[in-house]
């Protein structure tokens, strides 16, 4: 895949803007606050529908406009693609495929793959439960439509449980109810199940790569997938489901008890250990950003091989956080896929790997191409 052109109308803090980005790496530069990131932020929206920074879109629109546009042209297994996303206050969210309009936003995952790394990626490594999980389903919604629909049914079967939950502590008839909530919330929590538990085994093959190359085998990383039951690599969507029913018919008085949907993927992890030991509590912070690294690396690796397509990379100011081993074997991780990276430290920008790249001056939500 490659981005070719990007235009920006009212979007953030650009009134207009078109920029065209060039095959390999293209660098992004100037002061804090000027509008680098905004650029990777819409290029994202393209990929996902959605903001990695806000779930709110009156925050994207320029001050004292109406709406905001967003149009890109990109090569994709060397067919042409665009998309346009439109928003604005009064008409609401616009997405476009080829001039072919979407329902919903979600409608485009799949036809972009981009990868997002900033300094935030490090929640992934030491954050919540919740930020894993994120991680997880944001990389097989862009690869899988199946997914996503179930992801997206398995959510509002939840939502809707839990309100009956709540309402069966005082309605009985809620009682006959749940045990359909129950079925159905099996057989889509078994599918998502399964697929986390398939990709998370094949990010761990690629992240032990990653890490040995990093550290020159000196550390060991492992993805374990937690989920309601125990399972090995022979466990097929099947047996999730059958296991989710049991422990949902299992756990029914304890739900009604609590009010609360205690059992299912909703409640996953994935832990991320290092040489045997929890990275959140035992790693130090080169340690993390080392597995930062190696994860965003994996990710590249897995898309490539389901997709058939290497994906863009987006990197928002990481270097700054990377020492300069870490810089060089991203780097050289980088041959063949196209980047597009943010820095403020422009005194590096002639050494390595950056010597043949696209260079952009970023300055007050105007895109100037230097080189």
């Amino acid at each position: 895949m490659r981005v070719e052109k990007l235009e920006l109308k009212n979007f953030r803090n650009y009134e207009y803007q078109s920029i065209d980005f060039g095959d390999g790496i293209n660098i992004l530069y100037g002061e804090n606050a000027q509008g680098k990131t905004n650029v990777l932020e819409a290029l994202y929206i393209t990929a996902t529908g959605k903001s990695q920074r806000t779930n709110n879109y009156q925050e994207l629109v320029r001050k004292g406009a109406d709406g905001f546009e967003i149009s890109l042209r990109a090569a994709v297994r060397d067919r042409d693609c665009r998309i346009d996303i439109r928003y604005s206050r009064e008409k609401g969210k616009h997405a476009e495929v080829n001039g072919i309009r979407r329902n919903r936003l979600s409608d485009i995952l799949g036809t972009l793959n981009m990868i997002f790394f900033s300094p935030e990626t490090l929640d992934i490594i030491k954050g919540s439960p919740l930020q894993r999980r994120r991680f997880i389903d944001v990389l097989l919604c862009q690869v899988s439509k199946s997914y996503l629909y179930s992801l997206q049914q398995y959510n509002r079967l939840v939502r809707n449980k839990s309100l009956a939950l709540k309402k069966g502590r005082t309605e009985k008839k809620y009682d006959e109810i749940i045990p359909i909530w129950n079925a159905n919330i099996s057989r889509q929590g078994g599918r998502i199940a399964y697929v986390r538990s398939r990709a998370i085994r094949r990010l761990n093959d690629f992240m032990k790569e990653e890490m040995r190359k990093i550290s020159g085998g000196r550390e060991e990383p492992e993805l374990v997938y937690r989920t309601y039951t125990e399972s090995g690599p022979e466990a097929d969507e099947a047996y999730f489901a059958e296991s989710l029913e049991t422990k949902l018919k299992d756990g029914m008085d304890r739900e009604k008890e609590l009010g609360q949907c205690l059992y299912g993927p909703h409640r996953d992890d994935i832990e991320i250990l290092l040489n045997g030991l929890n990275s959140r509590q035992y790693c130090s912070q080169g340690q993390q950003r080392s597995l930062a690294l190696a994860l965003v690396l994996s990710e590249l690796r897995w898309i490539e091989e389901i997709k058939g397509d290497r994906p863009v990379l987006l990197l928002d100011d990481v270097m700054s956080e990377l020492d300069h081993s870490r810089q060089e074997y991203l780097m050289m991780g980088l041959k063949d896929i196209q980047t597009i990276i943010t820095t403020t430290d422009d005194k590096n920008l002639d050494r390595g790997e950056f010597r043949n790249a696209g260079k952009y001056r970023v300055v007050s939500g105007t895109v100037t191409r230097i080189v």
